[in-house]
């Protein structure tokens, strides 16, 4: 006879040894909340790094780079109008020039005339009278070339020539003349007066002046940002909330302890050398330059030395004084300073007046 068939439950229920495994369906919920949480909590802290750590330094960029736009518009602006004085500068010297030039070719002029005048009061009938002339001719030049023309080389040509003409004049007779004697002794000395006098190269000044001005030294430190350090690092842990805490901590650090500075500068002798104080720099001693190139042409020793006082005072904010470039200008700045725009002239009419004495008692 067949047996009823029966179910696993009911030979579970019959049979108290079979246990059946106990089911907890909350696990497998818990562990998707917890790994969706530290999705949203990576996704929160991320935004939070962009928004706290990222944006203020991307704004804090475009201000910067903003400012120095207009700071260069500025400048730019300052330089066109520098160059513009510069010019009408030169044009003014240009002008004043010119009129030297017309004035120095009037006194020339008359200078002339008078000389003939005279030559024709006098009315040489001799030779001897007419290379006398020649010879006071000669001097009164000479005279004019060093006291309106500062030329020491043109006046003493003409004194050597007018010494010639008398020795001519003391070879053709025939005896020695001895009554020009006291002309040629003080011809003699006026003649080894000018030799000692040291020329101003007035033109080679106003040449190296602007070959500095060509070649300002561009002494440029670059900018770094200077971040404090820690003493110690911690170690790093592999927590997300300690990573977190350490980038903000290092951007509380940037906005609260961040300084531009210069890289080469000490800590004994800071030094604020931005572009703008370096082009600023630049400027002053160009002009400043051009200011001495004026002053040179013009034999205006004050102005001269001013000016290259300004130069050598703006070049010192190029750069720190142990650069070797920024050095050396300023030692060449120095030797333009010691060179001299005036010279003591000696004075050389005392042959022309013994000459003139000479003549008047022939």
């Amino acid at each position: 006879m067949d047996k009823p068939a029966t179910s696993p439950s009911d030979a579970a229920a019959t049979n108290p040894s079979v246990t059946t495994p106990t089911r907890v369906p909350g696990r497998w919920t818990a562990r998707f909340a917890l790994l969706l949480g530290l999705v949203a909590l990576s996704a929160v802290a991320y935004l939070g790094y962009r928004l706290v750590y990222l944006q203020p330094l991307a704004v804090q960029a475009q201000q910067t780079q903003a400012s120095l736009d207009r700071l260069e518009q500025r400048l730019f602006a300052e330089l066109d109008a520098s160059m513009s004085q510069t010019q009408q500068s030169v044009a003014d010297l240009a002008a004043d020039l010119e009129a030297d030039n017309r004035a120095v070719q009037q006194a020339l002029e008359q200078a002339v005339a008078q000389s003939l005048a005279q030559a024709e009061t006098n009315k040489p009938t001799t030779p001897r009278q007419w290379r006398l002339a020649e010879a006071a001719f000669l001097l009164r030049m000479g005279n004019y070339w060093l006291q309106f023309e500062g030329d020491v080389s043109t006046a003493l040509k003409a004194l050597q020539r007018a010494d010639e003409v008398l020795l001519a004049v003391q070879a053709g007779g025939n005896q020695d003349e001895y009554d020009l004697l006291p002309v040629r002794s003080a011809l003699a000395q006026e003649v080894l007066a000018l030799q000692a006098v040291q020329p101003i190269d007035a033109q080679g000044i106003y040449l190296r002046l602007q070959a500095l001005a060509e070649n300002v030294p561009a002494v440029r430190q670059g900018l770094s940002l200077q971040v404090l350090t820690e003493a110690a690092q911690a170690p790093q842990s592999a927590s997300l909330l300690d990573a977190i805490a350490r980038e903000l901590g290092k951007f509380v650090r940037l906005t609260d302890l961040a300084e531009l500075a210069s890289d080469d500068a000490s800590a004994d002798d800071p030094m604020d050398v931005g572009p703008a104080a370096v082009l600023g720099a630049r400027r002053a001693v160009i002009a400043a330059l051009e200011r001495a190139q004026i002053a040179a042409l013009r034999h205006h020793d004050e102005a001269y030395q001013a000016s290259l006082a300004d130069a050598q005072q703006a070049a010192r904010q190029l750069g720190a004084p142990a650069d070797p470039q920024l050095a050396l200008f300023l030692q060449q700045l120095a030797q333009m300073a010691e060179q001299p725009l005036r010279t003591e002239m000696p004075k050389i009419s005392g042959s022309l007046r013994a000459l003139s004495q000479t003549m008047d008692t022939l």
